[in-house]
């Protein structure tokens, strides 16, 4: 069986987390341990030479490397004129991209992976091009894809509503969670030097963790956190992530608020060897997006031995397993409080921690691309 994974994202020269995270994560799972019948290849496009160094470790894990000196964007608009996937790459069984988007006509079957319909329930969290773009391409992919992979039941069941997916055509694979989160705690001096690092060694501090953008709903959790602040709050509030579309509103809000200067602390992108020890150190995760699919933070968070707070919305609640204290995403005085019990209430604090131990142990990226290599068997053996 010949599989041909979209390689535009491992090129890059940046992980910009989301999306890029998971197939950085799972491609070398896949290269890595794989049935013998299952043959895989990568299939990418750019102008900058610099972005083929990102492919270097595909090959040496054995992968072939199908390149086109362009951009995507270019292979994609030559199918208007007649172009076809076989041109570029030859023959393969199956292509799987990781989100729904693809213009390219191929006779392989298409598998696609599913993070979310956040563009078809609030399109005003996303910038305007990457909701055109991507629900154009959930509507053309939703009667061509052989198979879809939804990281969540939340989000399969949403893509069966709302686009008409056969449910026999889809299945949940959660992601995986790497194993130095597991372990971080047996390293306190990465801790130690994360803390330091970012400034946050003097108090103890809650973390948010994704990128800057209005789906993360980062207002009402600065607006909880002035609150809490405002009751005797003890702990620092640390904003790890990228800045995302429209992130001048949320730091707007921040310099609103003389209350928060100096306690609301905007650390920016993290690279992924910080990511573990910057989790482990905080006191609480604190995730009140308004949507989600999956939720990365939250399980990570958990492995790490950190306690975990996040909103009711989305697919949060079921990535969350009844280990996590969860608050209504609108509900500024609620989550201040939960803030505030956190704080104060080290008994609550050791439960969480120990459900979320038990509860992130059947995560992992090794069982991630094992149910993927099932999947594209599945795929195989379904009609067109």
């Amino acid at each position: 069986m010949k599989i041909l994974l979209e390689g535009h994202r491992l090129a890059r020269v940046s992980n910009f987390g989301g999306i890029d995270s998971y197939w950085h994560k799972l491609v070398p799972e896949l290269l890595r341990k794989h049935p013998e019948d299952q043959d895989f290849s990568l299939y990418s496009a750019f102008l900058n030479p610099k972005h083929g160094r990102g492919l270097r470790e595909y090959r040496k894990r054995g992968a072939r490397v199908h390149h086109w000196w362009a951009s995507p964007e270019w292979l994609d608009a030559s199918a208007r004129f007649g172009a076809h996937l076989e041109w570029y790459c030859g023959q393969n069984d199956i292509v799987h991209v990781p989100e729904p988007v693809w213009k390219l006509p191929t006779q392989a079957k298409i598998v696609v992976t599913a993070h979310d319909l956040m563009y078809l329930h609030h399109p005003q969290y996303l910038d305007p091009h990457w909701v055109a773009r991507l629900q154009e391409g959930t509507e053309n992919l939703a009667s061509k894809a052989a198979h879809w992979i939804c990281v969540s039941e939340h989000t399969r069941q949403d893509l069966v509503r709302h686009y008409g997916v056969p449910l026999g055509r889809t299945e949940v694979i959660f992601h995986g969670i790497e194993e130095h989160f597991r372990s971080v705690h047996e390293q306190p001096e990465q801790i130690a030097r994360v803390r330091a690092q970012f400034s946050l060694a003097e108090r103890p501090y809650l973390l948010f963790l994704g990128s800057v953008e209005p789906k993360k709903n980062l207002p009402m959790l600065l607006e909880s956190y002035a609150k809490a602040l405002e009751k005797g709050l003890k702990a620092d509030l640390a904003v790890a992530g990228r800045a995302g579309w429209k992130a001048e509103a949320v730091r707007a809000v921040a310099d609103a608020n003389p209350l928060l200067k100096d306690r609301v602390k905007f650390l920016g992108f993290i690279e992924q060897e910080d990511l573990a020890p910057l989790t482990a150190g905080a006191h609480a995760m604190v995730l009140p997006s308004r949507y989600e699919g999956f939720g990365m933070p939250v399980i990570e968070a958990m492995a790490a031995g950190t306690v975990v707070l996040c909103s009711d919305r989305g697919a949060l609640p079921e990535v969350a397993g009844g280990a996590a204290e969860l608050f209504d995403a609108d509900d500024v005085d609620a989550l201040a409080d939960l803030i505030l019990r956190i704080d104060e209430d080290s008994a609550l604090c050791e439960n969480l921690r120990a459900r979320g131990l038990e509860h992130s142990a059947s995560f992992s990226w090794a069982k991630c691309a094992e149910q993927h290599c099932i999947a594209y068997r599945k795929a195989m053996n379904l009609p067109r």
